[in-house]
């Protein structure tokens, strides 16, 4: 499914700007850009983020390596 994909992409872009160090994105930038990211899922409404929450478990067990960060994005999010 493409929301598959696209949750992927979503988490991958999340991670990049979490974990890349000031020598690889400006800190401002990369706050700025999770602040957006984390603002447009934040428009979803509760049926949405349910799915996304499944979406995630799913990437979650096959990136065991990741699990624990995948896990807690949606209490980043306030969810």
């Amino acid at each position: 499914m493409i929301e598959s994909y696209l949750a992927r992409a979503v988490l991958s872009a999340i991670m990049l700007l979490d974990h890349s160090s000031a020598d690889e994105i400006d800190r401002d930038v990369a706050s700025q850009g999770l602040e957006n990211i984390a603002s447009d899922l934040n428009l979803m409404n509760e049926a949405e983020r349910q799915e996304f929450r499944r979406i995630l478990g799913g990437i979650a067990e096959e990136e065991p390596d990741y699990a624990p960060y995948i896990e807690e994005l949606p209490n980043l999010l306030g969810w």
